[in-house]
């Protein structure tokens, strides 16, 4: 009889190394599949009336490169994708039902972050190599206030996947107070609902 009672110890023992393990080995996964082409993510939680999107992307999905731009074009792409992106209402679509307005939008765009000092021109070489293998993102953060959050039922993100086609699929991880739901979206599958 005392043999069940000696097995909990030594599970609840073993337990945190297996958690660890899980942990490493989950974020090993996600560190690999952190940055693919074609591939975003989006997080989305709502609690109470307040509805936050978290978009992550490469930037080659975005503006179709990577390095930091130097050209006028280059810069003038990356201008308009920010512009695109800050402009939630271009890109997506909420219950209509749900009274979500904007409360603030947060851009992070490693494009744009890096400076940049005159170095020699050997030195300038060898940077610009490593540049052309970088792997830059662009993340953007939404927060809205839901007037009848019950209401909300659906995104629908046609419109981010025709401003940038580059995107093959985005992985989505959606929490409210009821549920908790994955999915991946599309250019042929565009819309969440729950």
């Amino acid at each position: 009889m005392r043999r069940p009672f000696l097995l909990i110890p030594l599970l609840a023992a073993l337990s945190p190394l297996n958690i660890s393990a899980h942990e490493h080995e989950h974020e090993h996964e996600h560190s690999l599949a952190a940055h693919v082409h074609g591939i975003a993510t989006l997080d989305i939680a709502l609690e109470g009336q307040v509805l936050e999107l978290q978009l992550h992307s490469p930037a080659m999905n975005i503006v179709g490169f990577e390095y930091q731009p130097r050209s006028a074009a280059d810069k003038k792409k990356v201008r308009a994708a920010e512009r695109l992106l800050t402009n939630e209402q271009t890109l997506m679509s909420l219950t209509p039902a749900a009274g979500c307005a904007l409360t603030s939008v947060t851009l992070d765009n490693d494009l744009t972050e890096q400076q940049h000092s005159d170095h020699d021109h050997d030195h300038d070489q060898k940077h610009d190599a490593a540049e052309q293998q970088a792997h830059n993102d662009i993340a953007v953060h939404y927060v809205f206030h839901c007037a009848t959050p019950q209401q909300l039922k659906h995104i629908d993100l046609a419109n981010f996947f025709s401003a940038f086609p580059a995107t093959e699929k985005i992985n989505v991880q959606l929490i409210t107070e009821q549920a908790q739901q994955g999915a991946v979206l599309t250019p042929s599958s565009t819309a969440l609902n729950w």
